[in-house]
């Protein structure tokens, strides 16, 4: 009976394990791409296209610090889809803020603007890959140091793999800035100059968000400018509700051009679009 009884609780156990890795699969894979990823990142896009007639508002508070000169900005993304797969974008910066020596410099900053495609499942669910394009317009004073003084554009490649079957995921943007045309600047500026970057990182999905850390690198030393900014991001995004979303992120600068310290706050939320 005894010897029975151990079979039967071995069995009940055997099965018992078997359910929870045979149905997590399946669970995983029934939510969506926007319930398994955040809706906003540090410096890397997001992978998470918006629906169609789906809007999404992203204000965020930008602080850094190089030296003793802090510098802040207050910033309003709007993102809008076309379609499922194709959205437009809109990025201000309402308030830049750039600190001196002696004085305080407040005003408009840069503009801009962008579109997206989206191509969700690459070979599986769990791939998912975008090109992006955007076009940057010197709204901010270069003079006063409230902008980059420079009309750009933004060819990018976004590639996103979830390990795991979500829990984990490795993201990217890699891309070129072009300069297209820029203000005139004082003699001891610099002028802006195309640059390469990319942006990646790992975040891990825990608790009631997700744990991510991203690699920020930019450089313009291969078209004659003297520049490279490298920078580790450590970031906590919690999901607030189905449809809205808080970030914070701490990014420091490794390289000598780069911001030794700063402070990044994202809220996010979502109108419109497919029913929840």
């Amino acid at each position: 009976m005894l010897r029975r009884t151990v079979v039967q609780t071995g069995a009940s156990l055997l099965l018992l394990f078997q359910s929870v890795f045979t149905t997590h699969p399946v669970y995983s894979q029934q939510k969506s791409l926007e319930q398994r990823q955040p809706l906003e990142l540090v410096y890397a896009d997001s992978i998470v296209p918006q629906d169609r007639h789906e809007t999404m508002l992203t204000t965020g508070v930008w602080y850094f610090r190089k030296h003793t000169s802090p510098h802040a900005s207050l910033t309003q993304k709007i993102e809008w889809g076309i379609s499922d797969a194709l959205q437009v974008s809109t990025t201000i910066q309402l308030v830049n803020s750039a600190s001196v020596p002696g004085s305080t410099r407040t005003g408009i900053g840069d503009i801009e603007i962008g579109a997206r495609y989206t191509w969700p499942r690459i070979g599986s669910e769990f791939t998912h890959l975008a090109l992006a394009f955007d076009a940057g317009f010197p709204t901010g004073s270069s003079r006063r140091g409230l902008g980059e003084g420079a009309y750009t554009v933004s060819p990018s490649m976004l590639f996103s793999r979830e390990l795991a079957h979500g829990k984990y995921q490795i993201f990217s943007t890699t891309g070129v800035e072009v300069v297209i045309k820029h203000s005139r600047f004082d003699p001891l500026q610099d002028p802006p100059r195309t640059s390469a970057f990319s942006n990646g990182g790992l975040l891990i999905h825990a608790g009631a968000g997700w744990v991510i850390g991203e690699i920020s690198f930019r450089s313009n030393r291969w078209n004659g400018g003297n520049e490279t900014q490298l920078s580790i991001t450590p970031s906590y995004a919690w999901r607030l509700a189905k449809r809205s979303e808080f970030l914070l992120g701490i990014p420091i600068g490794i390289t000598s051009s780069t911001d030794r310290f700063g402070a990044v706050i994202k809220f996010t939320f979502e109108l419109g679009g497919k029913p929840d």
